[in-house]
């Protein structure tokens, strides 16, 4: 058999009611995001509403007429004189300074005025109840079902504000049933069944008040969710993107980068009359360092280099990628031969200064750099950039061939 512990249905309540509680609770940075995120369409839903409370409640002249006909005239006073002005001037303040009133009132001002507006609403059926001595009284007291439906539902207060507001309306209700007892009245037998609808009406009303409002915070919940995957999903998109342009040894731009900076450079407007210099640089007999210190030193030996260069790049809008290998290459747009030399010099006696002991090196002590340079015009295109990348290519292999540690410009005589 299988053995059951009874429940206890305290401790069950306790647990379901802290569920449902915490469910309106957010962290405060939370809160505060959920209420600015909401309030444009509250401030909407809460002034059309308003214009929709003063038509229903002067239509309630109506019963006022047959029921309460002998303070009729103060009825007409608090609907018309009171209430539906009160409303109307909160409703056009609302409307006209809505950007304002957004910008800098606390969200939760609208739900304070929203809940105020009704128990003003309950507060003046009360009077009237206070002052008839219509027999009609019990059944009129009816009329503070459609405050507590109204403001619960079709205003849809917070919870805390629909709760604040329903138990004033009942403490009205209640007011109105103390203040006539003793007298003669033919419907006192109704006065309990009514007084058991109305607590009923806001008990059905608030449950529904807050499940409407936890709904409305569960669909914030998704969407920050929604957004923060979003954001993460860019995020990482931005990150593979990054990792797809970089060289994981150097940290430098790689050949796809360095294609697409070139790319990108032909099709800009502002490169129109400027130029490039293309400058290709070779480490001098590296393969003889791998051999003799190793491949880690290698990499290491790279790594200074890639360092060395972004220092000397005398340009923050060029580019400067590992073109492969030992390779590097760099691009200066808006240069002339005489600057792009000066330049290639630049990083070959940056290289030059790490010192870096090379002693399977039969050019240097230390290790060296040799660079071709090339000039890409603006008005090259396909072609022209193959043969531009080939004129550098070149130039870098005189500059091997002159003795290496040294620059060369291509369709120049001499290397520098």
């Amino acid at each position: 058999m299988i053995h059951t512990r009874p429940v206890d249905m305290g401790v069950a309540w306790l647990a379901l009611r802290g569920q449902y509680a915490r469910g309106l609770r957010f962290t405060p940075e939370l809160e505060a995001r959920y209420m600015q995120a909401s309030a444009p369409e509250r401030l909407q839903h809460l002034l059309v509403s308003g214009l929709v409370a003063v038509v229903l409640c002067n239509l309630f002249l109506i019963s006022d007429w047959y029921m309460v006909p002998d303070v009729f005239h103060l009825s007409v006073i608090l609907r018309l004189g009171v209430l539906t002005p009160v409303v109307l001037v909160l409703v056009a303040v609302g409307f006209f300074t809505r950007r304002w009133w957004l910008a800098n009132l606390p969200p939760w001002t609208m739900e304070f005025i929203a809940m105020a507006g009704t128990m003003l609403t309950s507060t003046c059926l009360g009077i009237v109840m206070l002052s008839t001595q219509s027999p009609h009284v019990v059944s009129y007291r009816a009329g503070l079902i459609p405050v507590l439906v109204f403001g619960n539902l079709v205003q849809r207060l917070r919870f805390r504000y629909a709760l604040a507001s329903s138990l004033f309306t009942m403490l009205v209700y209640a007011c109105s049933v103390v203040s006539r007892q003793g007298q003669a009245n033919p419907y006192t037998i109704i006065e309990g069944p009514m007084g058991l609808l109305v607590v009923v009406v806001a008990l059905y009303t608030l449950i529904s008040a807050f499940n409407l409002e936890l709904d409305e915070r569960q669909r914030f919940l998704q969407t920050e969710r929604t957004q923060s995957l979003r954001q993460q999903q860019e995020q990482t998109n931005r990150e593979l993107e990054d990792i797809s342009n970089v060289d994981p040894l150097t940290g430098l731009a790689n050949r796809r980068r360095f294609d697409d900076f070139l790319d990108g450079l032909l099709r800009d407007p502002a490169f129109a009359g400027r130029g490039a210099a293309l400058l290709l640089i070779d480490v001098d007999h590296f393969k003889a360092f791998n051999d003799r210190y190793g491949h880690p030193s290698g990499d290491q030996c790279l790594r200074h280099i890639a360092q060395s260069l972004k220092e000397a790049l005398p340009q923050p809008d060029g580019l400067l990628s590992r073109w492969g290998g030992e390779e590097f290459a760099i691009v200066l747009p808006g240069v002339v031969p005489a600057q792009a030399m000066q330049a290639a010099n630049a990083v070959r006696q940056a290289v030059q200064a790490l010192a870096m002991r090379h002693e399977a090196s039969t050019t240097s002590d230390h290790v060296t750099i040799s660079v071709g340079v090339a000039m890409l015009g603006s008005n090259d295109h396909g072609d022209a950039l193959k043969q531009a990348l080939s004129q550098a290519d070149q130039a870098l292999y005189r500059s091997k061939q002159d003795g290496r540690n040294r620059c060369t410009l291509a369709g120049s005589s001499h290397a520098a």
